[in-house]
């Protein structure tokens, strides 16, 4: 009977600590790569630290991989990374637990990328990039880009998301008059320019590598993409002039585990110091406006940011909320002008 009494509060024993283990482990997926490396040092690391606890890390291909794990009833990831409109998209679908702001501090935080179920991580902004010694016309500006005098070769995104902004932009709407977009607006500045459209680029990388090969004359780009061209190219310029900004963004999924210390992590993440380090490793800018004021970002790194005091009046935001009413329609407009 003694053994029995003693085998059985072992058990307990380690069951608690077992539990306890579970309890202060939390699981952050994000999109991997350079950016994830980096998330690690500015984000994950100092805040296991100061919360004491094991962060673990897993990759993910966007909502889709949310949805499924939700609908499982069991969610493997306690803090997910997503872009803004699919953070607003799992807000709507009821994929993701509301954020408790009264340990996540919003206060330096632009209200719109706070809502209720989601907040930012990061930014990062669309630009107008060209290559100096291609001999051919280039554009500065969404209007040279998308006026079809500019003869030079160009390529743009190959998603309605942020092309249409462009086009719009590139008429002459004003930022403030920008939503709702006037989608048929749109495509007649498309169209206009798109026999001098030489590539309509997917991925990132493939952006870059335009510019470096001198593919094209100019085109659009992330920020954070062509400030690496430019750092090994001379020849290379940008402009935050009519950027458009965009953002990642963090959720909690429904049912996750570990939802109250998941809840600390975020607030950890959108520290100024925090944010401040992201950008030393990468240039995706702050959300938080007083990681300028931390010391931490050189004068040199805040001007390749899209949200820095000296550029964050510059920048035109997406709006994520009017994408995730019209994404579905306006992509499959989008794809089939794409293919005529």
């Amino acid at each position: 009977m003694h053994r029995m009494i003693q085998t059985t509060l072992a058990g307990a024993v380690l069951a608690s600590l077992s539990v306890m283990a579970q309890a202060e482990t939390v699981t952050f997926s994000g999109w991997g790569g350079a950016l994830q490396d980096a998330e690690r040092k500015a984000y994950l690391e100092p805040a296991a630290s100061a919360l004491g606890i094991e962060i673990r890390e897993d990759n993910m291909s966007g909502l889709s991989a949310v949805r499924a794990q939700v609908m499982s009833g069991k969610p493997k990831w306690d803090i997910v990374e997503l872009g803004s409109s699919e953070c607003a998209q799992a807000e709507e679908e009821g994929l993701s637990e509301p954020l408790d702001y009264s340990v996540i501090d919003k206060a330096n935080v632009d209200l719109a990328v706070v809502s209720k179920n989601w907040v930012g991580s990061h930014a990062y902004a669309t630009v107008v990039a060209w290559a100096k010694d291609t001999g051919h016309p280039v554009a500065h500006n969404w209007q040279q880009f998308f006026d079809p005098q500019v003869k030079g070769a160009r390529a743009l995104y190959r998603q309605p998301w942020l092309t249409m902004e462009a086009a719009l932009l590139g008429d002459g709407v004003a930022p403030k008059d920008l939503y709702p977009l006037d989608v048929d607006r749109a495509f007649k500045v498309l169209e206009r320019i798109k026999p001098q459209v030489a590539n309509w680029w997917s991925a990132g990388a493939d952006s870059a590598q335009l510019l470096r090969s001198r593919e094209v004359d100019f085109l659009a780009i992330w920020n954070g993409r062509v400030a690496d061209v430019k750092s090994h190219d001379v020849q290379v310029d940008y402009s935050f002039d009519g950027a458009i900004l965009s953002h990642d963004c963090l959720i909690v999924p429904k049912g996750a585990a570990n939802k109250a210390l998941a809840m600390k992590v975020i607030g950890q993440i959108l520290t100024p110091e925090s944010q401040a380090r992201l950008a030393t490793l990468i240039p995706y800018a702050p959300v938080n406006s007083q990681a300028y004021a931390t010391g931490i970002i050189s004068a040199e790194q805040a001007r390749r940011l899209p949200t820095s005091p000296e550029n964050v009046d510059k920048v035109v935001m997406i709006d994520p909320h009017w994408w995730v009413k019209n994404q579905t329609a306006l992509q499959q407009r989008f794809d089939l002008f794409i293919t005529q």
